[in-house]
């Protein structure tokens, strides 16, 4: 699929790292993105020293024949159209306090300046700047740019380890007003930052790579051996996804493994992501809980495939309103019945999926599928072709269109 008409050069500073393996909104994009247009991935934060000459070492160890180009530039190339690009700071930058102008500089325009080298050196025409994170909004000012977009797939405010909200707040509210446009992944999203650009802000949901979790339904899909002996144990409800507190209904999960202990509830994915006050020490004492820890990307289909109920049972807070799941689509995708909480950003597919209001209700819904209540071969076929409707290239066409006319609108063809 062509995503959008002409070849761009495209900065993302983004909010994760692009090695990280729980793929995001941030890869899929940039990745798509980079079969037609020239992207650098600038990773959020920075390493240590010792950290970041190991990751450079592993990446492109003749590099290191230019010392000093490692120490000062980080920026990789990592074939065909894509870069991606990250930086390290001395230990003492990680005590400096948050509103500290030196911190600010060390942190996110010392990034920005790698990249405003990178673009000056490569880029064949001015970026895109496009932002995934708003501690990036003022740091962004400083890049020659053609078009700036704000890509806002997370109430960052609500997440735990950010103390001072107001600096994040106001940091994101500038952003906001700068950007030429502004995208959003839910509708609560959608009703908080249009107030700031109310006639750049758009409304384009989360979607799920309905290709890849697809193959959950191919009979040569085998699914991983430490699953399979799982399973021998009993039926399995799974959850793929950050195991944080502050989203994932932690007590949910404990009670439906307490009052069914014939089922094996598996959580896939890492411990405290955002959240480092997450405490599993009781999940782990319940012998019908397992958690993998993070599993590849690539695999999931098949992890998925040994689950007999999907589920999705975040709590309701600040942050969970405003969350749009990738998984949704990815386990609808998978052609499993799918069980969640009821998160406003989906609401408008509550009939194709079970919605718990509480505990009680939760372990019933998966009951009821383990029993058999979603076999029905109509209900499997309308979860396919709701994935199938929201995949990618979907999503990614309707942010181009949107840049397309931006560009068009300020006359640059």
């Amino acid at each position: 699929m062509q995503y959008g008409t002409r070849q761009h050069d495209i900065i993302c500073l983004s909010s994760q790292g692009w090695d990280e393996p729980m793929w995001t909104n941030k890869q899929h994009i940039m990745s798509r993105l980079a079969r037609e247009h020239r992207v650098l991935h600038a990773d959020y934060g920075a390493l240590p020293l010792p950290l970041y000459m190991k990751k450079r070492f592993m990446q492109r160890p003749t590099d290191f024949t230019s010392p000093f180009k490692v120490l000062t530039n980080g920026v990789v190339h990592r074939g065909g159209n894509l870069w991606t690009a990250t930086h390290w700071l001395p230990l003492c930058a990680w005590g400096l306090p948050r509103d500290s102008r030196l911190r600010d500089y060390l942190w996110h325009d010392l990034k920005v300046r790698f990249v405003k080298d990178f673009a000056h050196e490569q880029a064949q025409n001015k970026p895109i700047a496009w932002v995934y994170h708003p501690v990036y909004g003022d740091a962004v000012e400083r890049l020659d740019k053609k078009l700036l977009v704000y890509d806002c797939v997370d109430n960052y405010a609500a997440f735990p380890k950010y103390r001072d909200k107001a600096w994040l707040m106001e940091r994101e509210k500038r952003l906001c007003e700068r950007a030429d446009l502004v995208f959003t992944t839910s509708e609560p999203l959608y009703e908080i930052k249009r107030k700031y650009n109310p006639e750049n802000t758009f409304l384009v949901h989360n979607v799920g790579d309905a290709e890849h979790f697809n193959k959950a339904l191919d009979p040569g899909c085998e699914i991983p051996q430490e699953l399979e002996e799982i399973r021998k144990k009993g039926p399995v409800i799974g959850f793929v996804g950050a195991v944080s507190n502050y989203k994932l209904n932690l007590d949910w999960v404990m009670h439906v493994a307490r009052q069914k202990p014939e089922y094996q509830v598996v959580l896939i994915g890492p411990i405290g992501m955002s959240d480092p006050n997450t405490n599993v020490k009781e999940l782990e004492a319940i012998d019908n809980i397992h958690m993998l820890g993070v599993r590849s990307y690539q695999s999931l289909p098949q992890y998925i495939k040994g689950f007999d109920v999907a589920v999705i049972p975040y709590r309701l807070n600040d942050y969970t309103e405003s969350v749009f799941p990738i998984k949704f689509f990815e386990f609808l995708a998978s052609g499993k019945p799918v069980v969640i909480s009821p998160l406003p950003s989906v609401k408008e597919f509550y009939d194709d999926v079970l919605v718990a209001h509480h505990g009680d209700e939760f372990v019933q819904h998966c009951e009821a599928v383990i029993n058999g209540a979603e076999t029905d071969i109509s209900r499997q076929s309308r979860r396919l072709e709701l994935a199938a409707e929201n995949s990618w290239p979907k999503r990614i066409g309707e942010l181009m269109h949107h840049i397309e006319r931006k560009l068009d609108e300020k006359g640059l063809l």
